[in-house]
């Protein structure tokens, strides 16, 4: 397991409980003392636990993700990882030869790029978290927004992108998010700024896809960028079957 993986894991152990001992963490991620212990040095350091005699403590901070506690894209590349693949190798069944797609940054969409080295398409993205996925050997057109550079997030952001999306017209587009609410339909984002140009673009395309694993279902974001319903589909990797499942949603398996 990554040491990202494992932060991951121990935030969430932690914050299912008051208190976690280094033995409990141990024996839930099977790995040795020393690695727990800086394990938790690094997420001290971070800000994020208060190490304790045995164990640690969660540091209380804000539940709302913003700029001050969101992890950069980078970091997450590896978290629900199955479920982000399955998710996007059932999305990616809309694209057909000759589409122009915009695909949005974030580490879920990267899991498109696989499905989409078989088809012949035009590709637009803000993300040059995205590009750096694309294999030399894709021969077909990939257009990069420019503008202000997102550093956490790995994209172009700002009027400028939004501006170079008014240029380009779209088949298909698809979108990650930070959060959903389930009660509300409200899709949220971390950033104002990152949230404007999803906004722009999915006014650009003609049919939008938000990709969502369950980990984002009832996590709050500082904006809502947009509605559940405003999109033609939404990928799932599961939901749960006390609730109703909205007429636009996909559980894919």
């Amino acid at each position: 397991m990554l040491l990202q993986e494992r932060l991951y894991h121990i935030m969430n152990i932690i914050h299912s409980k008051s208190f976690v001992t280094i033995k409990e963490l141990m024996d839930e991620l099977d790995v040795s003392k020393s690695t727990i212990n800086r394990d938790l040095i690094e997420l001290e350091k971070r800000g994020m636990v208060k190490r304790e005699r045995g164990g640690a403590t969660a540091v209380e901070i804000s539940k709302t993700l913003s700029t001050f506690n969101e992890m950069p894209v980078v970091d997450k590349e590896n978290l629900s990882a199955d479920a982000k693949r399955i998710i996007c190798e059932k999305a990616v069944e809309n694209v057909k030869d000759g589409d122009c797609i915009y695909i949005d940054g974030g580490s879920t969409p990267a899991y498109l790029i696989q499905g989409l080295l078989r088809k012949r398409v035009k590709i637009v993205t803000a993300s040059t978290y995205l590009l750096r996925k694309i294999p030399s050997s894709f021969q077909e057109e990939v257009y990069l927004l420019g503008g202000e550079f997102h550093f956490g997030y790995d994209m172009s952001v700002g009027t400028m992108a939004c501006d170079m999306l008014h240029s380009f017209n779209f088949d298909h587009g698809f979108f990650s998010t930070n959060g959903i609410n389930l009660d509300t339909g409200e899709v949220y984002v971390f950033d104002v700024k990152v949230g404007a140009v999803k906004l722009e673009a999915m006014k650009r395309c003609n049919r939008n896809y938000l990709l969502v694993d369950d980990s984002k279902f009832n996590v709050k974001a500082l904006c809502t960028w947009t509605e559940l319903s405003a999109f033609t589909n939404v990928y799932v990797n599961m939901f749960s079957k006390e609730r109703k499942l909205p007429d636009n949603f996909i559980i894919c398996s």
